[in-house]
């Protein structure tokens, strides 16, 4: 039993070793290729994209695109809204538009929802500029150069 199985591997072994000299006796041919197939990438290439911190170039630059957006459009709606607010002080006096009872003119009725957005528009802008130096400093320690960040 252990002959005949013996006897097996060995028939299957030749075998293959007469096959394998066989085909070294073959030469493959050489395929003919021109300079320009040899310095171009081959078509099916995919380059890893260059990430960092989980971001490509592309992300890391509409990051700060979009951090410098909000806090340019919170400073231009604060400008409008206290030029808006100055607007309202000059045309009135403060005994006309003041509560009954009340000397302070930061709470008249007419520049109340004003002085509000201001308050608002000025938390937006310490936000921003917060929000800014956060991804700075991000950016920073996951070393993304400076050409990223425009």
């Amino acid at each position: 039993m252990i002959r005949a199985r013996f006897v097996t591997v060995l028939l299957v072994a030749t075998a293959g070793f007469a096959v394998s000299a066989e085909d070294t006796s073959v030469e493959p041919a050489v395929p003919e290729l021109a300079l320009d197939d040899l310095l171009s990438l081959p078509t099916g290439y995919r380059a890893e994209v260059e990430r960092r911190a989980g971001g490509t170039a592309t992300e890391w630059r509409e990051r700060f695109t979009e951090a410098r957006k909000t806090l340019e459009d919170a400073k231009l709606a604060l400008a409008k809204t206290e030029t808006e607010l100055d607007q309202v002080a000059q045309g009135s006096s403060a005994w006309q538009v003041s509560a009954p009872g009340s000397s302070d003119p930061q709470v008249s009725p007419l520049s109340l929802r004003l002085r509000e957005q201001v308050r608002g528009y000025r938390e937006a802008i310490k936000f921003g500029v917060r929000a800014l130096r956060v991804l700075t400093v991000e950016a920073d320690l996951a070393s993304v150069p400076s050409g990223w960040r425009e």
